[in-house]
């Protein structure tokens, strides 16, 4: 069973984000690979607290969490279902192709028509009456995220109905898929059902084939002398060190944290683009360290100027 995030980052449910955001900060710099070089179970554990974290430090992923638990990856579907109409036992994620495919009254009227007679998935296993011309032909789509191109997964479906027969189906997403891609399945030889893979936008990352584009903020004090940046990838965050004078738009390219690159044991790249944020309100004491800085940069200006017209 996986453990529960707010036990993973020692914080209760009713935690505040602040709150989660100083307990994950802890609990990193205590686990981080760097200081436990040879502690496989510190490193192990550091990557459990990265994954709580990317989920209950979310704030749209943390009420998903807290609705469905370990099945807040498939929220938009189970709300689409009711909160879990559908589904199979045991908390396996499924749906009736009925209702994906815009099926809402008796059996025989649910699921598109073909032009050979043939009816929908109600009627895919108890016939009409007449004659199939080959088998009966159906499509659909299917909504997954990000992370399950990722990590791939397995869906199931049912097909059918109580009086005609249901059937159950699996379907198998490879690691990789792009958006568009179908998936076809042919549980027999009268049956083929096409479902078009549509991969849902990721507030994180923007998607180019098997590489990712982040945007990260760094304050402009960071930019200017250098510092350190969270940078969200796949699998947790991780540490990127800015170096100083780092200019705003700036990219940077962090190799293999990309996506897997579908058929291969590659994966693509994540590039970080920098986007300086600038204070909004200034205390007077900044505002007096920023009015000195100003006349500093000026009076070098003006020497520099200077000593270009000797």
């Amino acid at each position: 069973m996986a453990q529960n995030y707010y036990d993973l980052l020692g914080v209760n449910k009713t935690a505040s984000d602040k709150e989660i955001k100083t307990a994950y900060r802890r609990m990193a710099r205590k686990l981080h690979p760097d200081v436990n070089p040879n502690d496989d179970r510190a490193q192990n554990q550091f990557k459990k607290v990265n994954e709580a974290y990317e989920v209950v430090g979310d704030p749209e992923h943390r009420k998903d969490y807290d609705q469905f638990g370990d099945n807040w990856k498939h929220a938009d579907q189970m709300r689409n279902m009711g909160g879990g109409r559908g589904s199979s036992p045991g908390g396996g994620m499924g749906f009736n192709l009925n209702d994906l495919f815009g099926g809402g009254g008796s059996a025989r009227s649910a699921g598109p028509r073909v032009n050979n007679n043939q009816g929908g998935f109600g009627d895919m296993f108890g016939g009409t009456g007449g004659q199939q011309q080959g088998p009966a032909k159906h499509k659909g789509s299917l909504d997954i995220s990000l992370d399950e191109v990722y990590t791939g997964a397995t869906r199931r479906i049912s097909i059918g109905n109580s009086s005609n027969g249901k059937r159950n189906l699996e379907v198998e997403i490879p690691k990789g898929v792009r958006d568009g891609r179908k998936i076809t399945l042919r549980p027999d030889r009268n049956t083929e059902v096409s479902l078009t893979v549509n991969v849902r936008a990721d507030k994180r990352f923007t998607r180019e084939g098997a590489d990712l584009r982040a945007e990260i903020a760094v304050p402009l004090l960071d930019a200017v002398l250098g510092g350190e940046a969270e940078v969200p990838t796949m699998t947790g965050r991780i540490a990127l060190q800015i170096p100083a004078g780092t200019q705003n738009g700036r990219s940077f390219k962090i190799k293999g944290r990309g996506l897997p690159k579908q058929g291969s044991d590659s994966f693509g790249d994540l590039y970080a683009t920098v986007n300086v944020r600038l204070p909004e309100y200034l205390t007077a004491a900044e505002q007096d360290l920023y009015s000195k800085l100003r006349s500093v940069s000026s009076v070098a200006e003006g020497e520099s100027s200077g000593g270009d017209d000797e």
